[in-house]
């Protein structure tokens, strides 16, 4: 699926695109559900960086997105979010948070989180044995229950201005192809600037910690993960506002104002847009020559399929056809 942007060991590469389902590669190794929240498609960005030890992947999101899955289980996972020109939400962490926020992920945990149109993002991905040896290099003081649970913490501004300056530059070289980093000995010195940068980053957020969501907003964490997991097990269903909000203890009104208020849209277009990409995903994975329209659409619970054909080209630019046929 992210065959227009080779994955090559110790070279740079970059891509422009619409599909949302690129987003999937949005962090190297993880196994990340991208959802479009946006009514209609706009331009992203990756730029990649391997290293000897390290991956950077730098992500630019055209539209708004909400995304939720597993991060790598070989490897650990700092992303730094370096522009949100709304608010963002992590739910596994349970916060609120806009840019200079950093999400650090041990092995294989949890990621589900909302951002705004136009967030920008820099994903550190760093083997468990190259990570453990940073840690005694960088921050052996590191709280053990950040090490085994993950944090979302805010970074100091003087560790922002360092490590923003530092993507700066490699953004610009990733983009435009050049800045030496071929060379394997400054992709090395990259890799230790990057390391320093980002671990500086989390030494000075653990110093002053998020707190954690009040019980009430604890609360409605809690129910808006259970509602999008009742949804994701039902694309098929003719599922009901009512039926949502009995399953989370809610009156129909109350769900509404839960998903607008944490998600930025309503839970029936909530499950339209993952429904649509249900579809997108079967036609990608599709073989053009058995599969039809139609029946990747009948099994993702559209009946109206006229309908559904014009809400698919709203949201993806393209009609489920032409998807299809790119295969």
């Amino acid at each position: 699926m992210f065959d227009v942007m080779p994955d090559i060991e110790g070279v740079i590469a970059y891509a422009e695109f619409l599909d949302p389902e690129m987003l999937m590669e949005g962090i190297r190794d993880s196994q990340l559900m991208p959802c479009q929240l946006s009514p209609r498609p706009s331009a992203s960005w990756i730029g990649r960086l391997n290293a000897p030890r390290i991956g950077l992947d730098l992500v630019s999101l055209g539209p708004a997105m909400l995304f939720s899955g597993a991060m790598p289980k070989e490897r650990y996972t700092l992303t730094f979010v370096v522009a949100c020109p709304g608010d963002g939400v992590s739910y596994n962490f349970g916060i609120r948070h806009t840019d200079g926020y950093l999400g650090f992920f041990p092995p294989g945990s949890v990621l589900e989180a909302s951002t705004p149109e136009g967030c920008v993002s820099a994903s550190l991905t760093i083997p468990v044995e190259e990570f453990h040896a940073a840690v005694a290099r960088y921050f052996p003081e590191i709280p053990e229950r950040v090490l085994r649970e993950g944090a979302g913490v805010r970074v100091g501004p003087a560790e922002q201005a360092v490590l923003r300056g530092l993507l700066r530059q490699l953004e610009e070289a990733i983009r435009s192809g050049r800045g030496g980093l071929e060379n394997a000995a400054l992709r090395s010195r990259v890799e230790r600037d990057l390391l320093a940068a980002y671990f500086a980053a989390l030494r000075s957020g653990c110093a002053a910690p998020i707190h954690g969501p009040r019980p009430r907003d604890a609360g409605r964490y809690q129910r808006i993960r259970r509602a999008r997991d009742f949804i994701a097990d039902r694309l098929d269903e003719a599922i009901h506002l009512e039926d949502v909000g009995m399953e989370i203890g809610l009156s129909a009104r109350g769900t509404e104002n839960l998903f607008k208020d944490l998600i930025g849209v309503n839970p029936v277009v909530f499950l339209r847009h993952q429904r649509l990409h249900g579809v997108r995903r079967k036609l990608l994975a599709a073989d053009p020559g058995v599969a039809t329209v139609k029946m990747a659409a009948l099994e993702t619970g559209f009946r109206h399929l006229g309908r559904f054909a014009a809400e698919y080209r709203t949201l993806f630019g393209e009609s489920p056809r032409e998807t299809l046929g790119r295969c």
